[in-house]
C-alpha cells in the first residue's frame, strides 16, 4: 500500500510532497525603494488636460444650445411683458 493513510501529513497547500519546480523565476521590488506617488501631480495636469480636450464638445454644443435658447425665452418674455407684445398678445388671443 503505497499512497497517504490516513491522518498522513503530505504537506502545506502547495507543497503536497511534489518535487520543487525549476526554472521559474519571480521578480520583486522592496517596498522601500518604490515611489506610489512619484510624478502623480505631474501626471494629473497631463491626463486632466489631455481628457478635457477629448471631452470638452460633449458638454460644450450642448451648453451652448442651452444657452441660446434661454436667451431667446428671455427676450421673448421681455417682449410679451411690453407694451407691443400686449398688444400683439390681444390681438392673437381674441
Amino acid at each position: 500500500m503505497g499512497g497517504p493513510q490516513a491522518k498522513a501529513y503530505m504537506g502545506w497547500w502547495g507543497h503536497l510532497g511534489s518535487p520543487k519546480q525549476k526554472g521559474i523565476t519571480s521578480y520583486a521590488i522592496s517596498p522601500y525603494a518604490q515611489k506610489p506617488l512619484a510624478h502623480s501631480f505631474k501626471n494629473a495636469y497631463s491626463n486632466s488636460f489631455r481628457r478635457f480636450k477629448s471631452q470638452f464638445l460633449f458638454v460644450l454644443i450642448p451648453a451652448g444650445i442651452y444657452y441660446y435658447w434661454w436667451k431667446n425665452g428671455e427676450a421673448y418674455n421681455a417682449y410679451l411683458y411690453s407694451k407691443a407684445g400686449r398688444e400683439e398678445l390681444e390681438r392673437v388671443n381674441n
